[in-house]
């Protein structure tokens, strides 16, 4: 009864005048979520599923699974060990996940009674290494019982220094981002093949599992609730009342990530195209060595079921720039005539010139807003993939 409560309660608090007409980008994962409880709850097929929360102050939130933040800035500070990944630990402290630094053990604690995310050097520690408070939706620090995470406070950090007499100092240059995980789709040519994109991380999980946003493209990769399959759509969940929700492709497997997914993704139909697999897809996991100063990989591999002329290694060209990029060359053999992998000034292409245009070229990536690095491998491909 507890449980038909609490999600009666979560369905009306979204306003029903708004539901209708919520947009992707407004639509947060908890809106979803509801939506998709309620529809499930009046559908028979459906599995029943828990309400996923933690108890703050004396009252339970429904909230997203803890995930690894990372601070960064303090370099330069006078604690300069908070810098680093931390990740959640599998208990709790005041009833809030745990966070521990895997290079300094440093660790993140939630203080329920001063409402602030605290660094310490251990959890029996009562040294405070630096602290940020948590400032609730009326301004006044201290109050309510909504625990957010690390990378939700505002900020600023204050950093503590006990090395010579205790003083206090707000550190600007520290923050606590989240640190989510990046997933490519590449591959899907023909229709549907909007598909293909780079989706991050969500902080909010979906139905318990990670969900993934191309904020560029307006596009949601999640697993549904009560059924073991992935999907890539234009929603968070299904179809808001009257609203289109597209199914661009989806594929079955009962993994907790998409890029665990072994078997084919089926593309969705579209017009009098009907739905059909494409083995062609690929979802990977991008690499955690992705930072705008990642070193441009020395070999590409470049494969292609449909046009597989284009298909061999690539060697980067060292010392030389095309468009102000590094280039790669894959040299001529008795089989197949030289080939270029370039950035062509918006895209990454592949042709028989480094000076070529886009489309004087064999094949070309996405057009996208660049941001981190910006290698061959990080780019999203229609009918190649380049590894």
């Amino acid at each position: 009864s507890s449980l038909a409560c609490l999600l009666g309660d979560t369905f009306r608090s979204i306003p029903q005048t708004r539901v209708g007409a919520m947009s992707v980008e407004s639509m947060s994962c908890s809106d979803a979520l509801a939506i998709e409880r309620q529809w499930s709850l009046n559908s028979p097929k459906r599995a029943s599923h828990e309400v996923l929360g933690v108890n703050v102050g004396g009252c339970v939130q429904c909230r997203p699974n803890a995930k690894a933040v990372e601070i960064r800035g303090a370099k330069c500070s006078l604690r300069p060990e908070l810098d680093g990944v931390y990740r959640p630990l599998q208990d709790l402290w005041a009833g809030a996940p745990v966070f521990r630094n895997g290079r300094t053990n440093v660790h993140l604690i939630w203080s329920p009674r001063s409402q602030r995310w605290c660094a310490v050097p251990s959890r029996s520690s009562k040294q405070i290494l630096a602290y940020a408070n948590s400032v609730h939706h009326n301004g006044v620090p201290g109050t309510g019982n909504v625990c957010p995470l690390p990378c939700q406070v505002p900020g600023p950090w204050i950093v503590n220094d006990t090395s010579t007499e205790p003083q206090e100092q707000a550190e600007p240059a520290v923050e606590c981002v989240f640190k989510g995980q990046t997933v490519v789709v590449s591959g899907r040519s023909g229709h549907n093949e909007r598909l293909n994109g780079i989706f991050s991380e969500m902080l909010e999980d979906y139905g318990g599992f990670p969900a993934f946003v191309d904020r560029q493209k307006h596009l949601f990769i999640y697993r549904r609730i009560g059924r073991p399959m992935w999907v890539i759509s234009n929603r968070l969940g299904p179809a808001i009342r009257n609203g289109r929700g597209v199914i661009f492709a989806e594929a079955e497997g009962d993994v907790p990530e998409p890029y665990l997914v072994q078997g084919p993704w089926v593309v969705g139909a579209w017009g009098s195209r009907s739905r059909e697999e494409d083995p062609h897809i690929t979802v990977f996991l991008r690499a955690a060595d992705s930072g705008v100063d990642a070193p441009a990989p020395p070999l590409l591999a470049v494969r292609s079921r449909i046009d597989v002329e284009l298909a061999g290694e690539f060697a980067l060209v060292e010392g030389a720039l095309a468009n102000g990029h590094v280039f790669y060359r894959r040299a001529a053999t008795a089989e197949l005539p030289e080939r270029f992998l370039f950035w062509e000034g918006e895209c990454w292409c592949i042709g028989r010139s480094p000076e070529l245009r886009r489309r004087d070229c064999d094949a070309a990536s996405q057009r996208r807003d660049i941001i981190g690095r910006n290698h061959p491998d990080d780019a999203v491909w229609c009918s190649v993939e380049v590894l």
